[in-house]
């Protein structure tokens, strides 16, 4: 039997972190980022450019950069700001449990994270075709680019709010990694790109675009197997600590 006290708990602490991750002057980077996208999108518009250009720029702007680096600018601050302001302890002292508080933090970020990267995908799309035409090809690659963009957000989330629970300076090897580890390591031809999340997430883009071929592929199927088992990793991983973790105060 479900624990209607604990689901209410879940659902409202959700909703709270959600609305702090959200609304805060942080947005003010994601609307420069949204701006930057669609300024870019709409520039390409005016060129003479072709179908796939426009799912190359998505790949570029949003999937391989944008996603990693808004992710990681949001995720790697969600628990270590409240260790910092001690507001930590309402969580860790309410009734409810420490693994299911974690999953509240890692749901209302990856709300966020959705809710942003979508609106920035969004409006570069519609940035371009609104003046190049929207087609039956088009509305396809919106749909593709939003599920490589919901696949990012579920594994970066959940990799940088580990990050914010273990590291003191989370944001230094959240830059490192965003930039150069999937930034720079995860664009190296070759089988050393495997090594980047980014890889697989482009992959499965390859699998269902033919139009997006990358020379190191995985195929969908070893690529979702891959994504999930670290996304079940990183969660584990990150519950485990939060809740042997003790916090000041």
């Amino acid at each position: 039997m479900v624990d209607s006290v604990g689901v209410t708990a879940f659902i409202t602490l959700t909703g709270f972190k959600f609305r702090k991750i959200l609304f805060n002057t942080r947005v003010v980077a994601a609307v420069l980022v949204g701006v930057l996208v669609a300024g870019v999108m709409f520039y390409a518009s005016t060129l003479d450019v072709v179908f796939s250009d426009s799912a190359f720029l998505l790949d570029v702007l949003v999937i391989s950069f944008f996603l990693p680096v808004v992710t990681m600018f949001y995720g790697s601050s969600v628990i270590r700001d409240e260790i910092e302001d001690n507001s930590i302890t309402l969580v860790i002292t309410s009734p409810m449990s420490r693994w299911a508080a974690y999953l509240s933090y890692y749901v209302a970020l990856l709300m966020a994270m959705l809710l942003l990267m979508f609106a920035i995908l969004v409006g570069g799309f519609l940035a371009f075709y609104v003046p190049f035409g929207i087609s039956r090809g088009s509305v396809s690659l919106l749909g593709n680019m939003l599920l490589l963009t919901f696949l990012g957000c579920t594994v970066y989330s959940a990799l940088f709010l580990l990050v914010s629970v273990v590291l003191e300076r989370s944001i230094y090897f959240g830059l490192f990694y965003a930039f150069i580890w999937e930034g720079f390591i995860g664009s190296i031809p070759g089988r050393i790109s495997e090594v980047a999340l980014k890889h697989y997430i482009r992959s499965i883009g390859s699998a269902r675009m033919e139009f997006m071929e990358f020379a190191t592929a995985s195929g969908m199927v070893y690529s979702l197997y891959v994504l999930t088992v670290v996304l079940v990793v990183l969660l584990a991983v990150g519950i485990a600590v939060f809740r042997q973790k003790e916090f000041p105060g």
